[in-house]
């Protein structure tokens, strides 16, 4: 139906064409039927010129679209035996080895929150139940709420994941069947099969923490991930400056020795009283 309406309106539109040639004084005859048929072809060409640019169009645009929601930015780990501590947007930090690289987005979705990591990192995951957190890597498909856990996913030695808080769910890319893994339990992927032990070597998730370093991090997000590893010290800062932008390392340091590296680095000032540092201008 659409298609004859259209027909219709092309045809009146070409017969009042038509009549203003005649009205123009083309002479009668063979060349005014040819005319119009080139015309006409010429106004099909056109219109399919159009729809094939209309199609393009919305092609492009749905690409966009998709390369907006897929958008990720990509951080790779300098090639020494420091961990790169990244501080993601819903609070999660993860601490990735030597040669680990990782892909997230500036800005998780509404529901879901989703990386790709190639390589080994540990992972402190923020709690969010109605928005999992989301691990892809080549082999192996990782499901979490909010917990602590190290993966192991380099090409040199199967896949692996021990946690250290909380529980995760794991599955092999491609298929539904998945396990579910405790604090000090670790799966391995074996022959395309998942297999479920207790964790045998517990100092694999201080190993990262031994020797960090942070590269254009806030300092807010730096001295929480100083502030989850010490107990007994804690640093704090002034609001107006937590977001200030640092690059620094830390070799087996202590807080006290993290405070005056900060403030060596961005000309601040430290005092200490009680069981707390606070760093200011």
């Amino acid at each position: 139906m659409k298609r004859e309406i259209y027909q219709i309106k092309t045809d009146m539109a070409w017969n009042k064409i038509y009549a203003r040639i005649e009205k123009d004084g083309l002479p009668e005859g063979k060349g005014l039927p040819h005319k119009r048929l080139y015309l006409r072809q010429w106004s099909l060409a056109a219109a399919a010129v159009i729809l094939l640019g209309l199609v393009l169009s919305i092609t492009i645009h749905f690409k966009n679209d998709n390369a907006i929601d897929q958008k990720f930015l990509l951080v790779k780990n300098q090639e020494t035996s420091f961990s790169l501590v990244t501080t993601l947007e819903d609070g999660s930090i993860v601490y990735l080895a030597e040669k680990a690289s990782l892909q997230y987005p500036q800005h998780f979705s509404t529901n879901k929150r989703i990386v790709k990591l190639d390589g080994n990192a540990y992972f402190n995951v923020a709690h969010n139940k109605a928005k999992p957190f989301l691990i892809e890597t080549k082999k192996v498909h990782i499901t979490v709420i909010g917990t602590a856990f190290n993966i192991k996913s380099n090409n040199k030695s199967p896949f692996e994941l021990s946690v250290s808080r909380g529980e995760v769910k794991v599955c092999i890319q491609g298929e539904e069947n998945a396990i579910h893994v405790k604090a000090g339990e670790t799966v391995t992927l074996h022959a395309k099969s998942l297999q479920l032990s207790q964790t045998k070597d517990n100092e694999q998730f201080v190993r990262y923490t031994e020797r960090m370093r942070f590269k254009d991090e806030k300092l807010g997000d730096i001295i929480r991930v100083i502030n989850s590893q010490s107990q007994n010290l804690q640093i704090q800062t002034i609001p107006s400056l937590e977001n200030r932008i640092l690059t620094v390392s830390f070799s087996n340091d202590t807080p006290e020795t993290m405070a005056e590296l900060i403030c060596m680095a961005l000309n601040l000032q430290s005092v200490k009283k009680d069981n707390t540092i606070t760093i200011f201008e």
